[in-house]
């Protein structure tokens, strides 16, 4: 296989387009780090008509105990009856 210019160039430009990403987060924009905007905490929400019931905009607590309901009606072994109460159909 004859190796020719066009090649070359192409693997040069693919390999450099494979390490341009692999900079650290310090390194880009200037040294200054992540330049996007401040993230806002989560429970300082505006609510709306997706949020939960009993969540409260602004208050952390009721943030944190409408979470903790929520993972309670998703977890299986909290929405199954105990075993032994459960009818064996042999």
């Amino acid at each position: 296989m004859k190796v020719t210019n066009t090649m070359v160039v192409a693997l040069s430009v693919g390999l450099l387009a494979l390490t341009a990403g692999c900079s650290k987060l310090e390194q880009a924009n200037g040294g200054k780090g992540y330049a996007g905007k401040a993230d806002t905490p989560a429970y300082s929400g505006n609510g709306g008509k997706f949020s939960a019931n009993d969540f409260t905009p602004g208050d952390k607590t009721s943030w944190q105990e409408a979470l903790t309901n929520r993972s309670k009606g998703q977890n299986e072994y909290n929405r199954t009856p105990p075993r032994d109460t459960v009818s064996n159909n042999k």
